[in-house]
């Protein structure tokens, strides 16, 4: 039996969330369909979580200590969604900042967990949403105040990452770009380009790809009527199917598992 570790650098569309849990989220779907395509391999799954691109050196080094095989980096559209970027989280007070990193810690730990003790996920993952509630509703008020990156600056720190990552030679780097926005929203405050912005977005994901020799997964393409959650951003399971087969067949057509 062959063991490959697969890990992923992304939000909370690799560990799951309220409506999708762990462990039907893209990366176990993907898990499964590689082991079912590939009877003599386990493949063993890494997520590290980054909720702003400055977090991206740090969760690149702590996701290289598990020595990968692959990485697959995650660059997602929603930066674009609210004045083109994400808030700096270490920007925010002391305090703030504190509980979400507890919050973060804690969905680590628990995804860990999950993956162990796979009967353990539906209670874990309803402890875990209700943590990250907390984490997020003391953010909310303060967002506003808070600087966002610039789409370059994003671009510098995806770019940073891949290139540290091709340092380990045993290592191969996937960089995933974001699907097409979910064009159904209502909500106040989504811009009027949104799909230009997403699309800028993703123009820098397969720019940075190609400029590295780094396999690029284009996922632009995958949306459907019913691949979001109502009113959200976010895939539903049947999306997460979606992009789990699409990443597990990307990987075995370039022979990286």
């Amino acid at each position: 039996m062959t063991r490959t570790t697969i890990a992923f650098l992304g939000q909370c569309q690799t560990s799951g969330y309220r409506g999708v849990p762990a462990d039907v989220a893209f990366p176990q779907i993907c898990r499964r369909v590689l082991e079912a395509r590939r009877p003599d391999t386990r493949v063993d799954v890494v997520i590290e979580e980054y909720q702003h691109p400055s977090e991206l050196p740090h969760a690149t080094g702590r996701v290289l200590r598990a020595r990968p095989h692959v990485v697959v980096l995650e660059v997602v559209g929603w930066l674009a969604v609210k004045s083109g970027a994400a808030v700096d989280l270490s920007k925010l007070p002391r305090g703030i900042r504190s509980a979400y990193d507890r919050a973060r810690h804690f969905r680590r730990v628990t995804n860990y967990i999950s993956a162990k003790i796979p009967e353990a996920t539906q209670l874990i993952h309803r402890v875990q949403t209700n943590a990250h509630a907390l984490a997020g509703g003391l953010l909310r008020p303060l967002l506003p105040r808070y600087p966002r990156p610039t789409l370059a600056e994003y671009e510098s720190f995806v770019d940073g990452a891949v290139a540290q990552i091709q340092e380990r030679s045993e290592t191969t780097v996937v960089v995933q770009g974001p699907g097409a926005p979910n064009l159904a929203l209502e909500a106040r405050g989504i811009p009027t380009n949104m799909p230009e912005r997403y699309r800028e977005v993703e123009q820098m994901a397969r720019r940075v790809a190609e400029t590295r020799g780094a396999l690029y997964v284009d996922r632009w393409s995958t949306i459907t009527p019913r691949f979001f959650l109502p009113g959200s951003i976010k895939p539903q399971a049947e999306g997460h199917t979606v992009w789990g087969n699409l990443l597990a067949e990307e990987l075995l057509a370039a022979g990286l598992v």
